[in-house]
């Protein structure tokens, strides 16, 4: 009984977590193409305040829970499951829960960052700002959940330990109506993917045209077509999308924005035909996208590694000493709150430290000021990632040896052994998850930050069935070298953890090789090759447009 019931919940939480990484990717297009992310937050925040009340009340009404269980009952596996009701009311207070991430995770973060404008200066430092603080205050409350919530619920209540964050859930809902007069509201503006289609599409419609030459400015000038966005309304003035210059990456793709005898504009200066051209900026948007994969998958590796620390420490935590003084024992799971303690500080520190020296020695250097860049942070945070493997490789080895010297498979070490690893690990998500985010946020196109957002929760969805793909690939290849049940064994100490710790080092190692390459071509939002200096092309649309165009670009 005992032994399906864990799989069944294991089986739940899986179902579960993959649901709350990739609903996201609905959210995001819900309130891009739809309602906005204001509306799309407030949908998600109305269904986790609910979905907080039911969980709470199926962990205290004991209608709504199975019969409680002893410790010498529940060793011999008798426990009295729970009936269809209990189940039902847990699974709806879940699937709450994951409608709600699907409203609020893709647009909490660039709800914020709509209050700033990007062509202020001041806004612009408070932006990143405002990205470092967002995460530390996340990490914080993560980190007090892991400590103060899971105590409360393992050694008081779990009716109470669901009740104070369905309390607190009420009030940051509270708090976050009351600033509805104040709020700059950034409407809808469909959907990026039909943009995307257009441009793919009429770029190979328009396949044997040639571009005009990158030095012959005012060519480009005249059969380019140019449209200016429409200001974006805001309770304190417009909101304008940021306009990006022609670049020569991706060239094929502006072939979209070659204007031929055969487009016709509408009065308001649109292309009659979407499908056939589309504008430069429509064409750059599509490039921003295509550019930001590969650093993305950086991003879905680096996730791969952090959850297999996550994972394999939890395990090593279960095989020694617990105790924290004479009396108090902490639960496993406690010890990952190290994790998000060094995050949390960590964040602060770059911000107000290391990003003001970096600031003030680059504008001393005669760089201009400009400090650490955002693929910098994330690479810096890669190479702390592997050091952090070799941390945990070094206390792996030291946890085992002594376990299986004590005898009966647990370690007589603290459990605190494990908190350095944890808190380089935690240094490390301060470089490369705020990194990562921010740089979604800025090199996504503006009205594209909610699915910026949304990619960030993809690659957490995608690297948990990776981790268990690497584990399932070191297992197969070390069984079949040695015999043995592999280096990742069911038994933590009949396998090598250490050994598969330094296996994930490695793997950190080459992902950093492989972003430094990927950051060696990637050209910022805006940001023009160094050969080249594209025009600032202008809006008037009828420049765009002259006769014979189409017979003077053919290919000869």
């Amino acid at each position: 009984m005992a032994s399906r019931l864990r799989q069944a919940a294991t089986n739940v939480t899986n179902v579960y977590n993959g649901l709350l990484s990739f609903t996201p990717v609905v959210g995001a297009f819900v309130a891009d193409a739809f309602w906005g992310r204001f509306r799309t937050m407030l949908f998600g925040s109305v269904f986790g305040v609910i979905g907080m009340v039911v969980i709470t009340l199926s962990a205290t009404i004991r209608q709504l829970k199975p019969p409680s269980c002893s410790a010498a009952v529940r060793q011999a596996g008798t426990c009295v499951g729970p009936s269809a009701l209990h189940r039902a009311v847990l699974y709806v207070g879940m699937g709450l829960l994951v409608v709600s991430a699907g409203g609020t995770n893709p647009t909490a973060l660039p709800f914020g960052a709509d209050q700033f404008d990007e062509t202020n200066e001041r806004h612009k430092a408070g932006l990143t700002r405002y990205f470092n603080w967002y995460y530390a205050v996340s990490m914080m409350a993560t980190f007090l959940v892991l400590t103060v919530i899971v105590y409360v619920q393992d050694k008081v209540s779990w009716g109470l330990g669901f009740a104070i964050p369905t309390v607190l859930t009420l009030v940051a809902f509270a708090v976050f109506l009351a600033g509805t007069a104040v709020y700059v509201y950034v409407p809808p503006e469909g959907s990026i993917f039909w943009s995307v289609a257009r441009v793919v599409v009429a770029s190979c419609r328009k396949w044997r045209l040639r571009l005009p030459h990158p030095d012959d400015a005012r060519r480009q000038e005249e059969v380019l077509y140019s449209y200016s966005p429409v200001p974006v309304a805001g309770n304190d003035g417009p909101h304008r999308v940021f306009r990006l210059p022609l670049t020569l990456q991706l060239s094929f793709l502006n072939k979209a924005a070659i204007v031929t005898d055969a487009d016709e504009m509408r009065p308001d200066g649109s292309p009659a035909r979407p499908w056939n051209l589309c504008s430069v900026q429509q064409v750059e948007e599509v490039k921003c996208l295509v550019k930001i994969i590969p650093v993305w998958v950086s991003g879905v590796v680096w996730f791969v590694v952090i959850t297999e620390l996550s994972i394999y420490t939890y395990i090593q935590a279960l095989t020694m000493d617990l105790h924290m003084g004479s009396r108090f024992t902490i639960p496993p799971v406690s010890i990952l709150a190290v994790f998000y303690l060094s995050f949390a500080l960590s964040a602060p520190v770059f911000d107000l430290l290391i990003s003001h020296a970096a600031r003030y020695l680059t504008k001393a250097g005669g760089g201009g000021g400009g400090g650490v860049t955002l693929l910098q942070r994330q690479g810096a945070g890669l190479v702390v990632g592997s050091l952090a493997f070799v941390v945990a490789a070094a206390v792996e080895r030291r946890r085992r040896g002594s376990a299986l010297d004590h005898g009966d498979g647990v370690s007589p070490l603290s459990a605190f052994l494990l908190a350095p690893q944890l808190a380089v690990m935690g240094a490390s998500g301060a470089l490369s998850m705020i990194g990562q985010m921010e740089f979604y946020n800025t090199q996504f196109p503006e009205q594209m930050r909610t699915l910026a957002n949304a990619a960030f929760y993809c690659a957490q969805g995608a690297s948990s069935y990776l981790a268990t793909l690497a584990v399932n690939v070191v297992n197969a290849r070390t069984r079949r070298r040695g015999g043995s049940a592999g280096r990742v064994s069911d038994d933590i100490n009949a396998g090598r953890i250490d050994y598969f710790y330094y296996t994930m080092a490695v793997l950190g190692a080459v992902n950093f090789v492989y972003f430094l390459v990927c950051s060696h071509f990637y050209r910022y939002k805006g940001e023009q090759a160094p050969e080249f200096a594209g025009p600032e092309l202008p809006s008037d649309t009828d420049s765009a447009r002259t006769s014979g165009t189409e017979a003077a670009l053919l290919k000869t």
